[in-house]
């Protein structure tokens, strides 16, 4: 019996372990192609600060809107960083999937603040991605509609602090655009 249930429990672990790694490694693979799709493909359509992108067809086909800084702020080397962006993705029957690529590994345990126009948000991290928490992010993509002004501070590994100042000129238009693209 106790050698049974052991055996369940092991083979639980491994299963549930199994999983998570799965499904980190989907999410990985997902921004990964974003973020090589966003620098090496040509966007559908400019808006101002914003360019609108469609990648795949079908139930593979993902659209998303991103923009680079307009200033980056703090007191590291530019040299040890690659290219910051924020996207907006929708993904299926998955829609605002709002992310920013800091083109470092921020330091464990840390959020990104994300504010627009004096609107402070948190964004949990995965690596060099930081994501929006689900129940915030119709509010952010809405404050992002109204707004002239998006600031995002994180924390790298090194303990260095990043300061990237976006201009949300195009943001409404650019998002009207992915959703006429990718429609639900």
């Amino acid at each position: 019996m106790i050698s049974s249930v052991y055996d369940f429990w092991q083979a639980l672990r491994k299963t549930v372990l199994a999983s998570l790694t799965m499904t980190l490694m989907i999410g990985l693979i997902a921004s990964a192609s974003i973020a090589t799709a966003a620098t090496t493909s040509k966007p559908a359509s400019t808006h101002k600060d914003w360019e609108a992108h469609v990648h795949g067809e079908g139930s593979s086909k993902q659209c998303f809107i991103t923009s680079i800084p307009k200033s980056l702020k703090g007191d590291y080397d530019r040299n040890n960083r690659d290219q910051t962006r924020v996207y907006l993705t929708h993904r299926g029957a998955s829609r605002n999937e709002l992310s920013t690529f800091a083109g470092y590994r921020f330091r464990d345990q840390s959020e990104v603040l994300f504010n627009v126009d004096g609107k402070t948000f948190k964004l949990y991290i995965d690596g060099s991605y930081a994501w929006a928490y689900e129940n915030d992010v119709n509010r952010i993509v809405t404050a992002m509609k109204r707004g002239k002004k998006l600031t995002v501070t994180g924390i790298s590994t090194r303990g260095n602090k990043t300061i990237d100042i976006y201009s949300l000129s195009g943001f409404t238009a650019a998002y009207n655009a992915i959703n006429k693209l990718c429609p639900k």
